[in-house]
C-alpha cells in the first residue's frame, strides 16, 4: 500500500514537471488579462485616476525595496512636536537567518499550508485571485476571503495594511509580481520566514522558536515546526499561550498537508502527531518607557488599527457585546503593538518636551513630602496623573501617568490606563451644559434639598433655593442629581459616547452619574479632552497626540487633520465656561485661591467618598489641565488640596508671559433682557425689565417656538385646572388597587405613563389641516405607551378608550379632508333658548410645551388643559341642559332625535404628570447601596 501511494506521488511530480512550462505561460497571458480587465473596468467605471494612482504608488514602494528592507529591522523612533527624537524603540530579540540555515522541514511546512505552487506561479496564483474576485462581487468591494501567495503575504506584511479592502489587493498584486522580477524564489521565501508574525512579539521563525521553545529553529522537530508555521495565518486565533487546542488542531493540519505532498513520510507522520508539545519560554526584558513614549505607542496603534479597518465602539447594549468587543480589540492591538515596536516607523507626536518636564517637576515637587511606599513594589503610594491639551489645536502637548523614582521604575501610565471615579469634575458634562441646552440658564433656580435614596452634599446640610450659577460653584450635588433624574441618563451619556469615553457600560444607566458614580470611571485624558471642548465651545477634537505616522518606504500612514465635530451647541457650552469662571473667584466657591494670577481661567474641583480621588480641572484660552491624586488602590486621604497645587503651580508656570484674554464669545450667546417673574427673554425691547443675562441663543430659539405653538392653544379656566386637582386623588387610589392586586411598581408606572398619554390624546381636537401631524404622531404614542403595560385587563380598557378616541379624531379628520357643502338653514326657535348656560370659552388641544415652565424661571407649572366632556345626549325631560356652542356654525338639515337614553356618566381621567417644580426632581434615586465613591462635592 505504503509503495503504491509514493508510486503515485513520483508520478504526479513528473507531470508536475511536464506542465510546468504551459502553466506558467497560461497563468502569465491570463494575469495580464485579469490585470487589464481591473483598469478597464477603471476607465468604464470613471475610476481611471483611480486606478492609475494605485499602480504608481505601488511602483513608487517597489522602488524603495532593497534586501536591506527585509533583512535589517531599523528602529521605531519617536519625535516630539519640533522634529526632535524623544526615542528609539530598538529590537532587542529579533533574529535573522539566511536560507541555508533554515531546515528544509521549515520550509516544506510554509509551502504545503500556505502556498503549495509557490515554486511554480509568478507571485500571485489566478486561481485563488479569480476566488477572491468572486467574492469581491458578491460583498459589493470587500475582501472576506483569502488566497495570498506567500509572495503577496510578505508584501502584505511588510508594505501595506491588513484592511481587506479591491485597492490594496490590486496593489499586493503588483508589488508581487514586481519582487518575484527582482528576487528568486529563495530569497522571497527566505525574507518571508524571516517578517512573518509568530505572535506574541516574535517575528521570524528564529525569533519564534526561542520565544516558545528556547532553542534555535535548527533544533525543532518536525512536530515544533507544524506547530510554529500553524501561527501566522491568525495570531490571535492560533496563539500558543492562549488558544493552544487551536494551535495544536491546525498543526495537525499542516501535518496531513505535508506528508499528502510528499514531504514526509507516514512515519515521520505518526510521530509528528503523537509528540506532545511544551512550550518553554523565557521571561522577556522590556526596557522602560516614560510616559510620552507609552502614550505614543498606545496611540500610533490605535491609528493602525482603524487602518486596519478596526470599527471603535463607546456604546453597548449588553456586557455579552462588550466583552465580545474588547476581544476583538485586545488581539488586534497588541498585534500591531508588537509591529510598532519591531521597527519601521517614524511617529511624530504633539508633545512639548519643555512643558512636558514642567508638568512632571510640578507633580513630583508637589507631593515630595509624600514618601510612604507599598512594600511590594517599591514605589510610592501616593500617585497623580496629569494632561495638558492645547486648546488651538486639540493636540496633547504633556502627559504624566504617575511620579518618577530614581531608585525603581514607575512606567505605568495612570493619564490614559487607569480609570477612576471622576466625582464632581463630570457635572458640567452629563448635568449642567445639557441643561442649559434644554431651557435652562445660570439664573435659573432649583432646590437643594434631601432626595430619598439620592447623594448628599460635601457641606452636610441642604440650602433650599438656589441657582444653578450658585450650584456649580458650591458643588451642590442634588442638584445635578435632579437634573439627570429628570432628562434621563442615557441621554446624558450620549454626550460622553461622543467625546469616545472608553469605559461606559450598561450599568451607568443611572443617575449617580451625575455626580460622578460610575462603574469603571474615566481617565485623566478623557476628562483633559472634554474640558478642552468646553473651551473650544463645544467642539472635540480626538486627542491622540500624533501628528503624523510614517513607515519604512516613508509612505505617511497616518495624518492629523485636527477634525472638529460638535457636541454641544455653542452658546451652551460658553455658558458653562462663564459659570465655571466663578468657581475659582467666588468667596464660597470650592476652587478659591487656586485660580491664576493674571490669566481667566475656568475652573472645577471633585473629589469622592471619602476622599479616595482628588481631582483638579480647568482652562484658560490657551490650554486645559487636568489632574488626578490618589493611591492605585483607592484609599482615603486627609489632604484634599493636592491636585489643586499641582494644577496652579504649573499652570502658572506655562502662561508666563502669556498676555490675558477671555474666551471667545460663539454668535449663538447674547446678552438679552429677561423677565424675573416668567424668565422669558427679548433681545432688543426691556418691556420694562430692567434685568439683563447672558443667554444661549437655543434658549430663545425654544421660548420662540414655544410662542408659536401657544397661539393655537386657550387660556384654562381655574375651574378645569381644579378639577384636575380633585381626580388626582383618584389616580392614586388605582394605583393602590393595582398593587395590592400584585402589579409591581414598574406595571403601575408603565399604566400611569399610558393613562397620562391617552389624556392628551383625549383632549385632543382636529379644527384644521395643521391639527393632523400632530394627532397622527400622538396616536402612536399612545399605541406604544399602551403596548408597553403588561397587565392585559389594564391594557384592555386602555384599548377600549384608545379605539373610542380614534375614531372620533378619524370623523373630525374626514370632516377637514372632505368637508360637504350644505345649504343653512333658518333658525330654529328651541327651548333650548330658554335656558342660561355658564359661558365657556371654547378650548383648542394642548400641544407639548417646548420649554418646560421650571426652566424659564416661573413659579408655577403650565396647567395642562382637561379632555372636553363627551356631548351629553338628550333627555326626555321638560327642560335639558344642552352642550354650550362656542360659535354658530353651518349645520346641516336636522337629523332625526337618537332615542333617549341615561346620560353617561364622564369618562375617569387621569391627569397628565406634571413638570416639577423649580428645583423638585421627583424620580427616585438608586438605593444607598448603589451609590459607591460618588461626589463628595
Amino acid at each position: 500500500m505504503r509503495k503504491q501511494r509514493m508510486k503515485v506521488k513520483r508520478q504526479n511530480k513528473r507531470k508536475r514537471k511536464v506542465n510546468k512550462i504551459v502553466k506558467v505561460t497560461s497563468w502569465t497571458i491570463l494575469s495580464l488579462f485579469l490585470i487589464g480587465l481591473l483598469v478597464l473596468i477603471g476607465l468604464v467605471f470613471g475610476y481611471k485616476e483611480h486606478v492609475a494612482a494605485i499602480y504608481d504608488e505601488a511602483n513608487r514602494k517597489v522602488e524603495a525595496i532593497n534586501e536591506g528592507t527585509f533583512k535589517n529591522k531599523t528602529e521605531t523612533i519617536i519625535h516630539d512636536d519640533q522634529g526632535n527624537v524623544i526615542k528609539k524603540v530598538a529590537v532587542h530579540d529579533y533574529f535573522y537567518i539566511e536560507d541555508k540555515a533554515i531546515k528544509s522541514d521549515i520550509k516544506n511546512a510554509v509551502i504545503a499550508i500556505e502556498d503549495e505552487r509557490f515554486m511554480e506561479h509568478e507571485g500571485y496564483d489566478l486561481r485563488a485571485i479569480t476566488r477572491a474576485g468572486v467574492e469581491l462581487i458578491k460583498n459589493k468591494g470587500a475582501i472576506t476571503q483569502g488566497g495570498s501567495t506567500i509572495t503577496q503575504q510578505l508584501v502584505k506584511v511588510q508594505f501595506l495594511s491588513l484592511d481587506k479592502i479591491y485597492t490594496r489587493k490590486i496593489e499586493e498584486v503588483i508589488i508581487a509580481a514586481k519582487l518575484e522580477k527582482r528576487y528568486t524564489k529563495v530569497q522571497i521565501l527566505e525574507f518571508y520566514l524571516n517578517n512573518i508574525n509568530y505572535g506574541n512579539g516574535a517575528y521570524g521563525i528564529e525569533t519564534a522558536s526561542k520565544t516558545y521553545f528556547n532553542k534555535s529553529s535548527k533544533d525543532l522537530t518536525v512536530s515544533e515546526v507544524a506547530f510554529l508555521t500553524a501561527i501566522p495565518n491568525n495570531p490571535s486565533v492560533y496563539n500558543p499561550v492562549r488558544n493552544k487546542d487551536n494551535t495544536l488542531e491546525r498543526r495537525d493540519l499542516i501535518l496531513f498537508k505535508m506528508n499528502d505532498l510528499g514531504y514526509i513520510t507516514d512515519r515521520q507522520y505518526k510521530e509528528a502527531i503523537a509528540q506532545e508539545i511544551v512550550l518553554n519560554m523565557p521571561e522577556k526584558e522590556y526596557e522602560p518607557e516614560t510616559y510620552e513614549v507609552s502614550f505614543a505607542l498606545s496611540s500610533a496603534t490605535k491609528i493602525l488599527m482603524e487602518n486596519e479597518g478596526f470599527k471603535f465602539k463607546y456604546s453597548f447594549e449588553d456586557n455579552e457585546e462588550r466583552l465580545s468587543y474588547w476581544d476583538e480589540y485586545n488581539d488586534l492591538f497588541l498585534q500591531l503593538n508588537k509591529k510598532i515596536r519591531i521597527g519601521g516607523y517614524t511617529i511624530h507626536t504633539t508633545i512639548d518636551m519643555e512643558k512636558q518636564k514642567m508638568l512632571q517637576e510640578s507633580v513630583n515637587q508637589q507631593l515630595a513630602d509624600f514618601t510612604e511606599k507599598d512594600t511590594k513594589t517599591g514605589l510610592y503610594k501616593l500617585q497623580s496623573a496629569s494632561v495638558t491639551i492645547d486648546n488651538q489645536t486639540g493636540d496633547v502637548v504633556a502627559i504624566v501617568g504617575g511620579r518618577t523614582q530614581e531608585d525603581i521604575s514607575n512606567t505605568y501610565n495612570r493619564a490614559f490606563l487607569s480609570f477612576r471615579q471622576p466625582g464632581s469634575i463630570i457635572k458640567p458634562f452629563v448635568a449642567y451644559t445639557p441643561a442649559f441646552e434644554r431651557g435652562m440658564l445660570a439664573t435659573s433656580q432649583m432646590t437643594d434639598k434631601s432626595i430619598k435614596n439620592g447623594p448628599v452634599n460635601a457641606y452636610r446640610s441642604y440650602r433650599g433655593l438656589m441657582t444653578l450659577r450658585e450650584a456649580v460653584e458650591r458643588s451642590t450635588n442634588t442638584i445635578p442629581f435632579q437634573l439627570v433624574s429628570k432628562y434621563g441618563p442615557k441621554e446624558m451619556l450620549s454626550y460622553l459616547e461622543d467625546m469616545k469615553f472608553t469605559n461606559i457600560v450598561p450599568e451607568d444607566n443611572s443617575a449617580v452619574i451625575a455626580i460622578g458614580g460610575f462603574t469603571y470611571g474615566t481617565s485623566t485624558l478623557e476628562m483633559a479632552s472634554a474640558y478642552s471642548t468646553l473651551a473650544n465651545n463645544g467642539e472635540y477634537v480626538q486627542p491622540t497626540g500624533i501628528q503624523k505616522i510614517v513607515d519604512v518606504t516613508n509612505t505617511v500612514l497616518y495624518e492629523n487633520e485636527h477634525e472638529k465635530e460638535r457636541v454641544y451647541d455653542s452658546g451652551s457650552a460658553y455658558l458653562m465656561t462663564d459659570v465655571l469662571k466663578g468657581v475659582s473667584t467666588k468667596s464660597y466657591g470650592t476652587g478659591k485661591g487656586y485660580g491664576l494670577s493674571d490669566m481667566t481661567v475656568a475652573v472645577k474641583t471633585g473629589t469622592t467618598n471619602n476622599n479616595k480621588d482628588i481631582w483638579m480641572a480647568g482652562y484658560t484660552p490657551f490650554y486645559t489641565t487636568v489632574v488626578w491624586v490618589g493611591e492605585d488602590i483607592p484609599k482615603s486621604m486627609s489632604n484634599t488640596r493636592k491636585a489643586k497645587e499641582i494644577w496652579n503651580d504649573y499652570m502658572e508656570k506655562i502662561h508666563k508671559g502669556i498676555k490675558d484674554q477671555d474666551f471667545i464669545k460663539p454668535d449663538r450667546i447674547s446678552y438679552m433682557y429677561i423677565n424675573p417673574k416668567t424668565g422669558e427673554v427679548d433681545k432688543h425691547d426691556n418691556h420694562g425689565w430692567w434685568k439683563k443675562e447672558l443667554v444661549p441663543e437655543i434658549y430663545f430659539e425654544l421660548q420662540q417656538s414655544k410662542k408659536a405653538e401657544a397661539k393655537q392653544t386657550k387660556e384654562i379656566p381655574k375651574a378645569e385646572v381644579k378639577k384636575e386637582k380633585v381626580e388626582e386623588p383618584r389616580v392614586k387610589e388605582k394605583r393602590k388597587e393595582l398593587e395590592s392586586d400584585g402589579a409591581t411598581k414598574e406595571e403601575s408606572n408603565l399604566e400611569k405613563n399610558a393613562s397620562s398619554a391617552l389624556a392628551d390624546l383625549e383632549r385632543a381636537v382636529i379644527r384644521e389641516q395643521s391639527d393632523i401631524a400632530y394627532v397622527e404622531n400622538l396616536k402612536v404614542k399612545v399605541k406604544e405607551a399602551i403596548e408597553n403595560v403588561k397587565l392585559p385587563t389594564v391594557r384592555e380598557n386602555l384599548y377600549t378608550r384608545y379605539n373610542k378616541q380614534v375614531n372620533r379624531l378619524k370623523a373630525e379628520r374626514n370632516k377637514i379632508e372632505n368637508p360637504i357643502p350644505v345649504e343653512v338653514p333658518k333658525p330654529v326657535e328651541e327651548k333650548v333658548k330658554e335656558v342660561k348656560p355658564k359661558e365657556v370659552k371654547p378650548t383648542e388641544p394642548v400641544t407639548k410645551p417646548i420649554i418646560p415652565e421650571e426652566d424659564i424661571g416661573t413659579t408655577q407649572p403650565e396647567p395642562i388643559e382637561p379632555a372636553p366632556k363627551p356631548e351629553p345626549k338628550p333627555k326626555p325631560e321638560p327642560k335639558p341642559e344642552p352642550e354650550p356652542k362656542p360659535k354658530p356654525k353651518p349645520e346641516p338639515k336636522p337629523e332625526p332625535k337618537p332615542e333617549p337614553e341615561p346620560k353617561p356618566k364622564p369618562v375617569e381621567e387621569v391627569k397628565p404628570e406634571e413638570p416639577p417644580a423649580a428645583g423638585e426632581g421627583e424620580e427616585e434615586g438608586p438605593s444607598d447601596s448603589d451609590i459607591n465613591d460618588l461626589g463628595n462635592e
